[in-house]
């Protein structure tokens, strides 16, 4: 393409992965609006609608951290490409779901393909943009995939009306088309060691115990906690994984490497991410649920209320992007975690007050210091990492924060009846300040090994 020099092919990348990382956060969001009308047609129990959704979400945990690690041995290109494809033949197969079934089950493998293209979004812009310039990518990226999620809604209520339902999946494989080409023509893959093969017994142990675990906290609202299918579930889960931990130890040629978790900054970065994502389903779902039963608004002034928490996301993302040029990630990071905790702790403090504008000061705030906890955490694992493994750290970041999506929900979801809002948002508020003591003490350790 004429367009594309290698002046600016990294911007043309850059497009690319970020409007797929769009799309994949769009269909999170966009299909829940057209629930009730698929529940409709195909004549699905509350159950199996959940499902619709959800069949999506736990592929897409299992396997994002697998993703990366597949990158890193056969190439970059090569496996996001397949990730694309996968996809996008799903995408279509849920469009032409004759079933219910069949759609659960096509949204089982649109959630592997989502998995497999994920973290390589990360991956390939911290192998294009030298480190000065890295923050700056990620944070625009970001602030295209917040776009996207927030459009998510919008995208799915007018194609469901306007067209069909259908549609919403159609979309996918035409986009893909156009990211394919751009990604092919722009991304120069990086130099391998030789020799480096899939681990296959830790993939099915990792693959089983993530299942396992976020099968069991997916489900354990509608269960209840007390359930023993859901300890049961969880305790496999665990119990997988920590075997997968042990074995991994052992090998020379992990599927994921244990080791790097020794390394304090990569691991408050990735705890940072899973609160990230914590602190999103706290804007999402549970300020919806608070605006709706306390504040007694509509479902379209609730869903108008929640949107004062993103507004100013993609703004701040930019502007968090162009900090990390002259700021290090440590402060960029700690501004992050201290502000959301802040403003967590003020929607718990004003919630029993049952006060429209109080309720408000706190999510546009709680929304302006959310990208300093991911765009600075993102390039800080990268920056952590040699350029052939980026695309295994991508993926333990993805997997941290999608757990982190799950066991909010979940915990939250435990935490409402026994104390309200109040100790929903206040729960979250004592975690962000667990999180900023331990980032002080990881930054500080990072600093003392690299000074000795």
């Amino acid at each position: 393409m004429f367009l594309i020099s290698e002046t600016n092919r990294r911007w043309w990348l850059l497009g690319g992965v970020a409007c797929v990382l769009g799309v994949i956060l769009l269909d999170e969001t966009v299909v829940g609006i057209a629930l009730p009308t698929i529940q409709k047609d195909f004549g699905l129990t509350s159950t199996e609608a959940h499902w619709v959704v959800n069949a999506y979400l736990l592929t897409f945990a299992c396997f994002v951290a697998i993703g990366g690690k597949l990158a890193d041995i056969y190439g970059t290109l090569r496996v996001f490409l397949t990730g694309l494809v996968i996809f996008s033949l799903s995408s279509i197969a849920c469009g032409l779901s004759p079933s219910g079934t069949f759609l659960i089950a096509a949204r089982a493998t649109q959630g592997v393909g989502a998995a497999i293209i994920f973290p390589l979004y990360v991956a390939m812009v911290g192998m294009t943009f030298a480190k000065e310039e890295r923050g700056f990518a990620i944070a625009v990226g970001g602030s295209v995939g917040t776009t996207f999620l927030a459009l998510g809604p919008l995208v799915g209520g007018l194609l469901t009306d306007l067209v069909s339902w259908r549609w919403i999946f159609w979309i996918n494989p035409i986009v893909a088309i156009g990211i394919g080409t751009i990604v092919t023509l722009t991304f120069r893959d990086v130099a391998r060691p030789p020799g480096r093969r899939i681990d296959w017994a830790g993939l099915l142990l990792i693959a089983s115990g993530m299942f396992a675990v976020v099968f069991g906290l997916m489900e354990a609202d509608n269960w209840g906690w007390l359930n023993p299918g859901i300890w049961a579930s969880l305790i496999a889960g665990v119990s997988l994984l920590l075997m997968f931990c042990r074995v991994e130890a052992g090998l020379q040629s992990p599927l994921i490497e244990v080791q790097l978790f020794s390394s304090w900054v990569f691991t408050s970065s990735n705890l940072t991410i899973f609160m990230a994502q914590y602190a999103k389903i706290m804007l999402f779902v549970f300020v919806a649920l608070y605006a709706q039963g306390q504040l007694r608004l509509s479902p379209l002034e609730a869903g108008a209320f929640v949107m004062l928490a993103p507004i100013l996301q993609p703004f701040a993302a930019l502007t968090c992007g162009r900090l990390t040029r002259t700021f290090s990630y440590r402060n960029l990071s700690l501004f992050g975690i201290a502000g959301t905790g802040l403003c967590l702790a003020w929607l718990c403090l004003v919630a029993p007050h049952k006060s429209l504008v109080l309720f408000a000061i706190g999510l546009p705030l709680s929304g302006m210091a959310f990208p300093f906890l991911v765009v600075p955490s993102r390039a800080a694992i990268m920056d952590a990492l040699p350029e052939y493994k980026h695309g295994q750290g991508g993926g333990i970041a993805m997997t941290f924060q999608m757990i982190g999506g799950t066991v909010g929900l979940s915990l939250s979801s435990a935490l409402l009846p026994i104390g309200g809002f109040q100790v929903v948002f206040g729960g979250a508020a004592l975690l962000f300040g667990i999180l900023l003591c331990f980032a002080l003490i990881a930054f500080h350790r990072e600093q003392v090994g690299q000074t000795s």
